[in-house]
């Protein structure tokens, strides 16, 4: 338990995940030949703001946390299948100045014993290495910027490129990576559940704390201050807290609007807790209660979000999830008065895609639009009512995925001659028109594939019309 109260694997879970996990790789590599083949895998370096004496905020690269358990910046992990042990890591320690300016580091020995990798060497020696493996053939994961700023790992160039780095392979073992990736280990769903729970924090205060006149930015404040009291270390990803016709811009940034009554907030908000991060979406009014109009549009998205999620097992089709929802929300907008004519014939000519442009969801883990979606050999459709899809394979234990079926009135394709052209007779125009100001409604979860289902890790965060109207109050 951190100190926050979040409740967090232990050391030793996670350092057990991380051996489990390099060893399964160092087997699936030998499988795709990596025969005596080095793999570097850079954690990338921190990148100044030009102009000023700042730096952006550095973010390991994913696949170096993954296997070694660290994230700071300037290290390097190597794997040499010839080397006792398999595994080396070369880690930043810093120096005087550094922990003058910055703070100390790990030490090595303490390093290796949190990660359980035995050779953790300094960054320092790094170059020392590499001069010694010249020639070798290698594949590059991780960060790529050793190439282009290997002054900044202690490295000189003619050193790099003495590496004989094969495409090829680093492609394939790139792809084993993804796909380890895909399915969480325990120490990682323990990450995601106090990701869940963090995020809850900040869903809880948005709903308690939202009123008339407070600004959008003002609302996006208030939920990353709830994150980071409940543990998360910061947001998984650009907060959006939309209002009003904002809510209908999917990757809308808070602004200085205000929110007035009679409209809907639109709030995507997740917390990351040592990289693993929540994503949650909720829409609900800024008065007590949903107006008619907005309670029929909300329901006809609960109950889709509700029937795919209890369709998640092993085995099943995320495509195919994401058509049943679009028929779903299809069918729901004929109902409504707002679409006309048959679902499937509407979803066949992508009509529903005016109003659900996006897909059902995407893996989630170390990104929020985790790595890993699409099985090999599978191409991507430019059908409007797929082409955003993000995830086209068959779902598999402890794969965790969101389900975020939506309705919204997007000016940029309602008001599209084209689109008005083609779908002339699919669309009641006039009513269509009218709701240009609704702006949007998306209901997501977070769901972990179980052996025989699912688990929705984020089932704590209200989303029932009469919940959300009673917290309103």
């Amino acid at each position: 338990m951190n100190a926050s109260g979040l409740s967090l694997p232990t050391l030793e879970a996670v350092r057990a995940a991380l051996r489990t996990r390099r060893a399964a790789l160092a087997a699936a590599w030998a499988a795709a030949e990596l025969d005596s083949a080095m793999v570097l895998i850079p954690s990338g370096l921190v990148l100044a703001v030009e102009g000023s004496d700042q730096h952006y905020g550095f973010r390991a690269h994913d696949d170096h946390y993954y296997i070694s358990g660290c994230r700071a910046p300037g290290q390097v992990l190597v794997h040499d299948p010839v080397e006792p042990g398999g595994w080396i890591l070369f880690a930043a320690i810093a120096s005087q100045d550094d922990r003058v300016w910055h703070g100390d580091t790990e030490g090595v020995e303490a390093l290796a014993e949190r990660v359980g990798i035995e050779a953790v060497r300094p960054i320092a020696e790094l170059g020392v290495w590499i001069a010694a493996h010249a020639g070798r053939r290698a594949a590059l994961l991780g960060s790529h910027d050793i190439l282009e700023r290997p002054i900044g790992y202690g490295v000189h160039p003619d050193d790099v490129e003495s590496i004989a780095f094969d495409a090829d392979l680093t492609m394939r073992l790139t792809g084993a990576v993804v796909a380890a990736r895909r399915a969480k280990d325990a120490a990682e769903l323990g990450f995601m559940r106090a990701a869940a729970a963090a995020t809850a924090a900040g869903h809880d205060v948005a709903l308690r704390s939202a009123r008339p006149g407070m600004t959008e930015r003002g609302l996006q404040v208030e939920i990353e201050h709830a994150f980071q009291r409940a543990g998360a270390e910061r947001p998984a990803y650009g907060t959006i807290a939309a209002t009003g016709s904002n809510g209908a811009v999917l990757h809308a940034s808070p602004g200085p609007r205000t929110l007035a009554a009679g409209e809907l907030v639109l709030v995507d908000a997740g917390a990351e807790v040592e990289g693993y991060d929540g994503d949650v979406t909720r829409a609900w009014p800024v008065d007590a209660r949903f107006t008619s109009e907005q309670l029929a549009i909300y329901d006809i998205v609960i109950e889709v979000q509700k029937r795919a999620i209890a369709a998640v097992r092993p085995g099943v089709e995320f495509r195919e999830l994401h058509m049943q929802a679009a028929r779903g929300l299809a069918a729901g907008l004929v109902d409504f008065g707002l679409l006309r004519g048959d679902p499937d014939g509407l979803v066949e000519r992508d009509a529903h895609a005016l109003f659900f442009p996006h897909g059902l969801g995407h893996l989630i883990g170390l990104a929020t639009h985790d790595v890993g979606g699409w099985a090999e050999g599978r191409v991507r459709s430019q059908r409007p009512g797929l082409k955003y899809l993000r995830i086209d394979l068959p779902l598999q234990p402890n794969y965790v995925v969101t389900i975020e079926p939506g309705i919204y009135f997007v000016r940029a394709l309602l008001e599209d001659p084209e689109l008005r052209r083609k779908h002339a007779q699919d669309v009641h125009w006039e009513r269509a028109d009218r709701m240009l100001d609704f702006g949007g409604i998306r209901i997501e979860d977070d769901v972990r594939v179980t052996a025989d289902g699912h688990e929705v890790l984020t089932a704590a965060i209200p989303k029932e019309p009469g919940d959300l109207e009673r917290l309103r109050a």
